[in-house]
């Protein structure tokens, strides 16, 4: 083995048990963070302090399951500036999330509800319609 590979070798994550309470608990508090609308500054500012409490207990209470926590848990809790505006980026992260966001549901198979107020593209471009003018 080369140098850099024991330099940077990382031993894998352990595995994520969905049904441990823990995980439970850290699920049910990100989703109710997920549900959160991103579309006003002061929803933003909401969701921000909502999020701070979030990586407050991540530090405290669910330290001991965080290394097995995915790593893209850390960049949904900064990212959310990039998710008012992009519907792409929320479906993708909640596709990266979707482990630790079903854990504790009743249905498995259930996705997450969509926020009210998210951007979501529009079908065909607005124009806005303009009269002629008329010459004198």
């Amino acid at each position: 083995m080369s140098i850099l590979a024991k330099l940077f070798r990382r031993d894998p994550l352990p595995k994520l048990d969905a049904t441990e309470p823990l995980v439970i608990q850290l699920a049910q508090a990100l989703r109710a963070l997920d549900a959160l609308p991103l579309s006003t500054k002061e929803e933003r500012e909401a969701w921000s302090s909502a999020a701070a409490a979030f990586k407050e207990k991540l530090r405290s209470s669910w330290s001991p399951i965080y290394d097995s926590l995915p790593h893209e848990l850390e960049h949904y809790l900064v990212d959310d500036d990039i998710r008012a505006k992009d519907p792409e980026y929320v479906e993708y992260q909640r596709r990266k999330l979707a482990v630790l966001l079903a854990a504790g549901r009743t249905e498995p198979n259930q996705t997450p509800e969509p926020r009210s107020g998210t951007v979501t593209p529009c079908a065909e471009p607005r124009v806005a319609t303009v009269p002629p003018v008329a010459h004198l």
